[in-house]
C-alpha cells in the first residue's frame, strides 16, 4: 500500500518535518477553523507568523482545494499544500504561486517530505476573517485598549469583529491574533473523527 495513501500518514510526515522548526514558544493546531467555521486547515503553525498546511494524501481528491485556497488566503501569511507526487502537477495548477509545496518522497527507510516550492508571503489576508479567530474577551480587551469599547460591550460578536477589523491594519491584527492563540489556556478539547469529503480527520473543537 502507498505509504502516504491516507491523511494520517501524510500528517505524521508533516509533523516530523516541522519538528525541526517548531520550538517551545510555537503552537501547532490541528483542524484550525477558517472561513467563519466553514473550512478547517489541516494543520496551523503559530510562530512568528500564521502558517497553514493543507494535506492532500494519495486517497484524497483535489476537488475542494480551490475553495480551501480562498479560505486559507484570508487568514494565513504563509500557505502550503502537503501532497504526493501523483497530485503534485494538479496541486501546482490549483494554488497561487505564493503557496509552498511539500511532497512525499519514498526511500529505503520509508517516506519523507521535501520542499518543491517555498511559500511566499500572502498579500490577500482579510481583517474580518482574522478577527473571527478571537474570543469575545480577547476582542473586548483590544477594543478597550484602543479606546473603542464604549457601546460595544453588550453588542453581538459580529459587531466586535467588524469594529476591530476596521480599527487595525491587517499586520497588527494578525500579530494580536497570534499572541492570543499562544496564550490561551485549555482552548482545545478532545478530538473526534469526522468525515470532511476527502478523508477522515480528527477535530479539535475551539
Amino acid at each position: 500500500m502507498d505509504a502516504v495513501a491516507h491523511d494520517h500518514q501524510l500528517r505524521t510526515l508533516l509533523r516530523t518535518y516541522l519538528s525541526e522548526r517548531v520550538t517551545v514558544n510555537d503552537l501547532l493546531v490541528e483542524e484550525f477553523q477558517l472561513a467563519f467555521g466553514a473550512v478547517r486547515a489541516d494543520l496551523a503553525l503559530v510562530n512568528g507568523h500564521l502558517e497553514g498546511f493543507e494535506i492532500k494524501a494519495g486517497k484524497d481528491t483535489l476537488t475542494r482545494l480551490p475553495h480551501q485556497v480562498v479560505a486559507y488566503n484570508k487568514v494565513f501569511e504563509f500557505c502550503w499544500v502537503v501532497t504526493t507526487k501523483a497530485h503534485l502537477a494538479d496541486a501546482r495548477h490549483l494554488v497561487p504561486r505564493e503557496w509552498g509545496l511539500l511532497v512525499a518522497h519514498a526511500n529505503d527507510l520509508g517516506s519523507t517530505l521535501k520542499s518543491v516550492r517555498t511559500a511566499k508571503r500572502n498579500g490577500r489576508r482579510d481583517g474580518n476573517h482574522l478577527a473571527r479567530l478571537l474570543w469575545r474577551d480577547e476582542l473586548l480587551a483590544k477594543l478597550t485598549e484602543l479606546g473603542l469599547s464604549q457601546g460595544l460591550k453588550s453588542k453581538p460578536k459580529i459587531a466586535l469583529f467588524a469594529a476591530l477589523a476596521a480599527a487595525l491594519p491587517v499586520d497588527e491584527l494578525a500579530d494580536y491574533v497570534r499572541n492570543c492563540l499562544k496564550t490561551r489556556v485549555d482552548w482545545r478539547a478532545g478530538a473526534k473523527p469526522r468525515e470532511c469529503g476527502d478523508s477522515s480527520h480528527p477535530v479539535a473543537i475551539v
